[in-house]
């Protein structure tokens, strides 16, 4: 039988393949806006890097709970390490990043990349969830195999200690996101029209 272990190298495998593929496509797609147009320069490189982006996101927002879920079961002898916590709440964040990503994407279209705040604007939401999935992937090493690629930064991220909160702290921010998100997919979505 595959241990959970194995299952989860794969999930992570297909997560960070697809981040690093929706990353590169879309800091492509911001850098067009700034080079002048030439045959590397094209158009339909343009379209080709945005399709990319958007693909690669959407394979990594359908993996990172199935990559998270395996995550857990592999790592049942760390259940109390902080470590643990923060690779869960890291994964989170990303997931989040990614999320907001392809929504922005899907609801303004392609092109977004033609208006330039926007373009820098949905490269670094993708930047920022990269980095958070690269923290994640980094805290799974260290739990895995004592070693993390964190460690050949010249700093030590303090990732070993975590502020746990209680339970009516935690209800009560789980309550606050959610009337928050419900407020902007209420009140700021449907102001939100399509690109052309």
């Amino acid at each position: 039988m595959v241990s959970s272990a194995t299952i989860h190298t794969a999930m992570a495998e297909i997560v960070i393949g697809s981040m690093v593929l929706a990353t590169i496509c879309a800091i492509g797609c911001s850098l067009s806006k700034f080079l002048p147009s030439s045959k590397l320069n094209s158009p339909s490189l343009l379209v080709t890097m945005d399709r990319a982006s958007l693909a690669g996101s959407m394979l990594a927002l359908a993996f990172i709970p199935m990559a998270i879920m395996t995550g857990n079961l592999a790592a049942e002898s760390h259940s109390n390490s902080a470590l643990l916590y923060n690779k869960f709440v890291y994964s989170g964040m990303a997931l989040g990043f990614w999320a907001a990503f392809v929504i922005g994407r899907v609801r303004l279209g392609e092109a977004l990349w033609e208006v330039r705040q926007l373009a820098m604007l949905q490269s670094a939401t993708a930047g920022m969830a990269f980095l958070m999935t690269t923290i994640s992937a980094s805290i799974g090493g260290k739990l895995s195999r004592g070693e993390s690629l964190l460690d050949i930064l010249p700093f030590e991220l303090p990732l070993d200690s975590a502020a746990i909160l209680p339970i009516w702290a935690s209800t009560t921010l789980l309550t606050l996101g959610i009337i928050c998100s419900l407020l902007v997919f209420r009140f700021t979505l449907p102001k939100i029209t399509r690109l052309h």
